[in-house]
């Protein structure tokens, strides 16, 4: 081969002779490799390259293309599989993104819950106890003990107004 030294020209050949005594083993046993990537590290995208190697294995079972052959449809298969799984799993909205919008928004989570004011609404400001909990909030001039619902968060503060 023009522009190899002898090194490259065994270990090409060495990788060749090993795909070709193995046969459909050598991508199946890719493929376990693979599948063992992707458990280990996060995220899916190893996944794509087994399934393509499990194809090819099963096509180099049946058909005799040659290592080049396959090696080829092995990494026209990757992409293609890479891309309809980033196509088909990565486009999905997660389901705890929507069943809980306010996970992590302890104020948000409150609006739409009553609570008893604890210190009358003066000028604007008082305080309620929610669960275990003392909250600032805003609201009308209401007195101490007038049951208030929360309508919305703003600047770290429940805005209320009577139940």
């Amino acid at each position: 081969m023009a522009g190899q030294t002898d090194g490259e020209e065994r270990a090409v050949g060495f990788f060749a002779g090993l795909a070709q005594d193995l046969g459909p083993w050598a991508w199946w046993v890719f493929a376990a490799v693979l599948a063992g990537v992707e458990i280990l590290l996060p995220g899916t995208f190893f996944i794509w390259f087994a399934a393509a190697a499990v194809v090819v294995g099963a096509l180099a079972l049946v058909v005799d293309l040659g290592w080049q052959a396959e090696l080829l449809l092995f990494l026209l298969l990757a992409v293609v599989a890479a891309l309809v799984g980033r196509r088909w799993y990565g486009t999905r909205s997660r389901p705890s993104d929507e069943a809980a919008p306010t996970l992590n928004d302890r104020a948000g989570g409150q609006v739409g819950r009553t609570a008893l004011l604890e210190e009358p609404l003066v000028d604007g400001i008082g305080r309620i106890r929610l669960d275990d909990t003392v909250w600032r909030v805003e609201g009308p001039n209401l007195p101490a003990g007038t049951r208030v619902r929360i309508v919305s968060v703003r600047g770290g503060r429940l805005q209320v107004e009577a139940a």
